[in-house]
């Protein structure tokens, strides 16, 4: 059964309610959820009480900034979350292992595009935030205020390039817009083409160390119950089944977001799923920076 993140909040929360795994619809996270969805859609009913594909395990869609409040507020139970919000809830949320969405270099799915060539020249100007993470919102003041010493201002924009660079020196975009802006690399806002900086490579040139966009967490009061649904290793089983099956994934992402398939192949293999010993040592790196009164020890992860 699968239900948006509004139909999730009304149903009860007894103990024995089903285990509410979040779903994000970004190609970035296609590999890891693409079995498991079409084993959902397409096995129906399996038993008299109506259980689908997945039994036990209801899926909730959502943007990553839904993910993370859903989380929070115990609308979900276990999600691929944004690096920062976990950080910031590393108390409450235990982390999953093995499941990331990690860049080694570049990403191409969250980039900053600039009227300057020069992150210098963005002190004191304005960059335009995509409301929809984090993450990458933190990710911009880090690279911006600390490896540069620029101190823009920053205002919270729809995602949407033209309107954006119209009022703001930058631009910040994450996702599928971002992956079809920074292929288009088009004219914006009459003003012309603008640069294009991949925060990825960005962070990878400052710290020597993979950028983790994204991990998977579970609510800590749910964890039993997330360990009797399978729903990690439905995960992970999913992941393996999705990285064997690329070309597929990118072909079927190609008509879906108008875009080379070749694009989106190799988008798709620049991303690691895997959460390695490299991997945790950059999101170390990123949320002892960036979130306020973390210490990794704070960090539990699911057995």
């Amino acid at each position: 059964m699968s239900t948006s993140l509004s139909d999730a909040e009304a149903l009860g929360t007894t103990a024995t309610r089903p285990v509410r795994l979040g779903v994000i619809d970004y190609l970035n996270v296609v590999p890891v959820y693409d079995w498991l969805l079409r084993r959902e859609r397409d096995e129906g009913p399996r038993d008299p009480a109506g259980q689908g594909g997945l039994p036990g395990i209801e899926t909730v869609t959502g943007v990553p900034a839904e993910m993370n409040r859903a989380l929070l507020a115990g609308e979900i139970d276990i999600s691929n979350v944004s690096s920062f919000a976990f950080g910031a809830h590393a108390q409450d949320w235990l982390l999953v292992p093995r499941l990331s969405v990690a860049a080694h270099g570049r990403v191409e799915s969250v980039l900053l595009f600039s009227w300057h060539e020069d992150w210098r020249r963005l002190d004191g100007a304005s960059i335009a935030l995509t409301n929809h993470s984090a993450t990458s919102i933190e990710l911009v003041r880090l690279l911006a205020e600390r490896r540069y010493a620029a101190h823009p201002t920053y205002a919270a924009e729809a995602p949407n390039l033209d309107a954006m660079l119209s009022k703001h020196e930058a631009a910040l975009l994450i996702g599928d817009i971002a992956l079809k802006e920074g292929h288009a690399r088009r004219q914006v806002a009459q003003r012309g083409r603008p640069y294009v900086f991949d925060l990825a490579a960005e962070w990878e040139a400052w710290t020597g160390l993979p950028f983790v966009f994204a991990v998977w967490a579970a609510r800590a009061d749910r964890v039993e119950a997330i360990e009797r649904s399978g729903a990690i290793e439905l995960l992970r089983a999913s992941k393996e089944r999705g990285l064997a099956d690329l070309e597929r994934l990118a072909a079927e992402a190609a008509v879906r977001l108008n875009l080379p398939r070749e694009v989106c192949a190799r988008y798709l293999r620049l991303l690691d799923y895997g959460l390695s010993e490299r991997d945790v040592a950059g999101l170390r790196t990123f949320l002892e920076m960036a979130v306020p009164g973390f210490q990794w020890s704070d960090v539990t992860m699911v057995e």
